[in-house]
């Protein structure tokens, strides 16, 4: 495939960020990128309820004020987004905080258009083990409750930041396919935030799908060069090579907005979990993002990086868009 051909297939693909956040207006950087649709972050990881709905809210009061702005509830709603040149929100959260001790509030946040719940965010929290929690322990009776709940309400379960323990036995007890929306496999890069062969192999087998992501932590594997372009395509090769292409995507953990990310919310993040980070930054204390891919602007250059590593246009399509949308239409319960 040459260049012009990689450029069409990535304006004409389904193109779905797996983890955003901080979208405040229009920008650019999604005409760049090319996106479709954005899962997006939307409360804070502390939030409670009432934070987490006021957080909901703000996104629907968006989408009112930018028609280019759409929030999808449905795979169609994601092709119409498509069809109509939108950019297509799917609300989410990267830890079950703010379903407090109430299993039935994912209901609750289902009817705000909630579709995607991380269930824990680095440490312990009600419902399990983060990735960072050193005892490893397993999901509580509160987080086996709304695994449940979620998959009666259709609630995409995503697993990044979740302890091994907890992210093997939410796999187990769901009846719907788990996601790990923006994690890489610790074969490659031995960083905390990573997954094991087993858990990138477990979630396949319950039919999800591993989101490879450019954030430059994670990314990194080691040595004196700092991350580039090249370690995310060897995340990506990696885990096709594991579990098969049709079972990767992407998530670039990337702000929707530049400059949207609140430096009080950067500072807090930093101090609070700083071992994801660490080992990156005591080798390369001045980098901050994987250079050739620091942002979703960089994803018409991923596709084109495929495209010259020989991947198939469907296996790019995949990856891009339509992994994801197969196991979103799945959890969400469409026909």
């Amino acid at each position: 495939m040459d260049a012009s051909a990689a450029q069409q297939l990535h304006r004409d693909a389904i193109v779905v960020d797996g983890c955003s956040f901080f979208a405040t207006r229009w920008s650019d950087r999604m005409e760049t990128s090319g996106v479709t649709a954005l899962q997006m972050t939307v409360p804070m990881t502390w939030d409670g309820a009432r934070d987490a709905i006021s957080a909901y809210h703000a996104y629907n009061n968006l989408v009112e004020r930018e028609p280019r702005f759409t929030i999808a509830t449905s795979t169609q709603d994601i092709r119409d987004a498509k069809a109509n040149g939108q950019v297509a929100f799917i609300l989410g959260a990267q830890s079950g905080q703010f379903l407090e001790t109430d299993e039935r509030l994912v209901e609750v946040f289902h009817g705000l258009g909630v579709r995607v719940i991380q269930l824990t965010y680095n440490e312990r929290n009600l419902l399990g083990d983060g990735c960072l929690e050193p005892k490893n322990e397993g999901l509580s009776p509160l987080g086996r409750q709304v695994i449940k709940a979620m998959n009666a309400a259709g609630i995409q379960i995503d697993l990044s930041h979740v302890g091994e323990r907890t992210s093997l036995e939410a796999i187990e007890l769901s009846t719907q396919p788990c996601i790990f929306s923006h994690s890489n496999p610790k074969a490659l890069a031995d960083n905390p935030r990573n997954i094991t062969d087993e858990q990138i192999q477990s979630c396949v087998a319950g039919g999800g799908v591993v989101g490879v992501s450019p954030y430059a932590p994670i990314a990194w594997r080691g040595g004196d060069t700092p991350p580039t372009m090249d370690d995310v395509i060897a995340h990506i090769e990696y885990v096709a090579e594991l579990v098969g292409p049709e079972n990767v995507s992407i998530g670039t953990d990337s702000e929707v907005t530049p400059g949207s990310y609140p430096a009080q919310v950067t500072k807090r993040l930093a101090t609070e979990y700083p071992e994801p980070s660490a080992p990156l930054r005591s080798r390369h204390p001045n980098v901050r993002k994987t250079t050739g891919f620091e942002s979703m602007e960089q994803l018409p250059d991923l596709t084109a990086r495929l495209a010259e590593r020989g991947w198939t246009e469907d296996q790019i399509r995949g990856i891009l868009g339509e992994n994801l949308m197969r196991v979103y239409s799945k959890t969400w319960g469409e026909a």
